[in-house]
């Protein structure tokens, strides 16, 4: 799907307020009650006090909220807890801080609730999952705009980065997808991309492989008649190999790919992902802001996460910065070898790497990797499953990323209480 109307013809866009890029960004997660409340205080004084220079400020939040009043088509969807945006950007303009803007874009409880037909029906009402979080569906473009906008106000704000967090269908999508009643849109009759390389890439073996049997063939039919004519050894071994050959290629004959409408579904739900990251970008041009996207971390293990549709490489091929979420406590028990990841940070974050750095080398530009990394207890893992996290969790984190020549990161604790006397920068 090409984006729509290229953004970069707009007049150049003058901030109202201006950050240099960091050394590196070492960030912490803000919510908007935080940043528009007396807690900032105290975070200002932690970035200030500290190595850390960046905050990831939700500008659009879990539940769908605009985190303040904006005017005009948005007013109605906007929550009075930055009651000051500008004086907000220029306090972070005065104490050196890169501002990031957090935008959850296909989780939105608010905007499914006035809109059911943007998001997913069970039955006659608005689908939610298990904790009442309502979602909009990623195949319409009118949710592509609607948060490519509320992004724009963001950037005219003076936010030097946009991140798109939930970019993705609802886990575990692929196994509701038949019962819940939804909408393609445009990709309705749409063939997928994959669909489209596989076939090219099986007509192009297909003929490969119809020319080497061709070709065998030609060379049993001859080994065949020279040992008919004359049985010596020498003729009979000829005759087996190229017999051996002609059985090792047929082992190998190329196999139709799957073009099941389960494989289709699946595969649109990655163009639709994709497509929208893509669009994002181009449409965010004008404002010459960094675009990033928070990812689950075990896609980068996989060939894709097509049940949400999240694919890391066509992601990371669209974007400026990628951040994982790559929380020990986010692992199930065993991954990468690991009995219990929460309980061995260091090595999770270093295996994590490993597999990210594979993805990379794929990518001809691979974006900056900046991981979303924990500062939180996990103690709903249950005993035995999880340790309390402080200081010596942290700087495990960090010295893993630093190990593996990665030195941007983003802390996250959901109530903004950051743990005190961290290395930010591990020392040598």
């Amino acid at each position: 799907m090409s984006p729509t109307p290229s953004a970069s013809q707009a007049p150049a866009f003058d901030p109202p307020v201006h950050f240099d890029y960091p050394d590196a960004v070492r960030g912490i997660y803000v919510t908007g009650w935080s940043a528009g409340g007396g807690h900032m205080s105290k975070l200002l004084s932690l970035v200030d006090n500290t190595d850390l220079n960046a905050m990831v400020i939700d500008i659009k939040d879990d539940d769908g909220n605009i985190t303040f009043k904006p005017e005009g088509k948005f007013a109605e969807f906007g929550q009075p807890y930055i009651k000051d945006p500008q004086a907000l950007m220029k306090t972070l303009e005065q104490h050196k801080i890169y501002p990031i803007a957090r935008i959850v874009a296909f989780k939105d409880t608010v905007l499914a609730k006035k809109r059911p037909d943007l998001s997913y029906l069970d039955g006659n009402s608005v689908w939610r999952n298990g904790k009442g979080d309502g979602f909009i569906n990623p195949f319409l473009q009118e949710t592509w705009h609607y948060n490519v906008d509320v992004a724009k106000l963001a950037a005219e704000l003076g936010f030097k980065e946009i991140q798109f967090d939930y970019v993705r269908f609802p886990e575990g999508f692929e196994s509701r997808d038949k019962v819940l009643k939804y909408s393609l849109g445009d990709y309705k009759d749409k063939k997928p991309a994959k669909f489209v390389q596989e076939e090219k890439d099986y007509t192009e073996a297909s003929k490969k492989y119809q020319d080497d049997l061709t070709s065998l063939q030609i060379k049993l039919t001859d080994a065949a008649n020279t040992y008919n004519s004359a049985k010596t050894d020498e003729n009979k071994k000829a005759m087996d190999d190229a017999q051996k050959s002609m059985s090792d290629l047929k082992k190998h004959a190329p196999q139709a790919p799957d073009f099941s409408d389960k494989a289709r579904m699946t595969q649109l739900r990655v163009d639709a992902v994709s497509d929208f990251v893509a669009y994002a970008r181009e449409q965010l041009k004008p404002y010459k802001v960094k675009v990033s996207v928070d990812i689950f971390g075990y896609t980068a293990t996989l060939p894709e996460a097509p049940g949400i549709g999240q694919n890391f490489n066509r992601i990371s091929s669209s974007v400026d910065v990628i951040s994982s979420m790559i929380y020990p406590s986010h692992w199930s028990n065993g991954y990468f070898g690991i009995p219990k990841p929460d309980k061995e940070p260091y090595r999770l974050v270093t295996e994590y790497m490993k597999a990210e750095k594979e993805k990379f080398a794929q990518l001809q530009t691979p974006p900056i990797s900046r991981p979303w990394i924990q500062d939180f207890t996990a103690s709903w893992l249950g005993a035995g499953n999880y340790i309390k996290y402080g200081k010596a969790e942290v700087d495990a984190q960090i010295k893993a990323l630093k190990d593996a020549g990665v030195n941007e990161y983003l802390i996250w604790n959901a109530n903004n209480s950051y743990t005190e006397g961290v290395s930010y920068i591990p020392v040598e």
